[in-house]
């Protein structure tokens, strides 16, 4: 592969990631509303809190999956940079700066479900708790 193939592979990646994550704006915006309207009109019900919550479970869940493939994404596309370098291509300064500040080796990356920014821990336990606790909190 050359570096245009590698960046135009990882444009499409970002691309289809992208896509996915409106799709899970959305999906967590429904899942805020369920949980209001749950925890407001459905309070006494444990179904429908249930359903909510795993509802909401769900969201978060596949939000995450959303940011590992993107991170991987990043990953894959230092990894084929670095490789393309040690294997005797040429790379523009830019991809050289790109390979060092992610610290890609060789080593081909592994795919993770857990964050390892903890900007997105936090955002994740943020909306955890937005789901959660309109549904289970106290009531006024």
């Amino acid at each position: 592969m050359t570096e245009f193939e590698i960046f135009a592979l990882s444009s499409m990646n970002s691309s289809s990631t992208g896509a996915y994550q409106i799709a899970m704006a959305f999906s967590i915006w429904v899942a805020f509303r369920a949980a209001n309207v749950t925890g407001q009109q459905y309070a006494d019900n444990i179904i429908a809190k249930t359903a909510a919550t795993v509802f909401g479970l769900a969201t978060l869940f596949y939000f995450n999956m959303t940011y590992a493939f993107w991170s991987f994404n990043q990953a894959a596309l230092s990894y084929r940079l670095a490789e393309l370098k040690a294997s005797g291509g040429e790379i523009s300064s830019m991809a050289s700066s790109f390979v060092t500040q992610t610290g890609a080796t060789t080593t081909p990356p592994s795919f993770s479900l857990v964050p390892g920014d903890p900007i997105i821990i936090a955002l994740e336990l943020a909306i955890l708790t937005m789901i959660l606790y309109p549904i289970w909190g106290p009531k006024k």
